[in-house]
């Protein structure tokens, strides 16, 4: 399996969460790929010890070397600018 973390700001309105609900502030995204294309992502507060699992899924890459490139993509879209 492969992982990926990157700290971010969460855009307006948050993240919405699995467990409680939305988080926003400085979260910290995981991605993790196994070999099989199953994707899990998760996030945290920045430097939090729980994870909560992001709202959606199952996920699922076509091809597990798409990982890296599907995480930056999610960040991206997280951390976009707000009008």
């Amino acid at each position: 399996m492969s992982d990926r973390y990157t700290v971010f700001t969460a855009p307006r309105g948050g993240v919405m969460t699995r467990e409680v609900g939305v988080i926003t502030g400085e979260l910290e995204l995981h991605t993790g790929a196994a070999e099989d294309g199953t994707l899990t992502m998760r996030i945290r507060y920045a430097g939090a010890a729980e994870w909560y699992t992001v709202d959606g899924g199952p996920y699922r890459l076509h091809d597990p070397r798409d990982h890296e490139v599907l995480h930056e993509i999610v960040v991206n879209l997280l951390h976009r600018p707000q009008p």
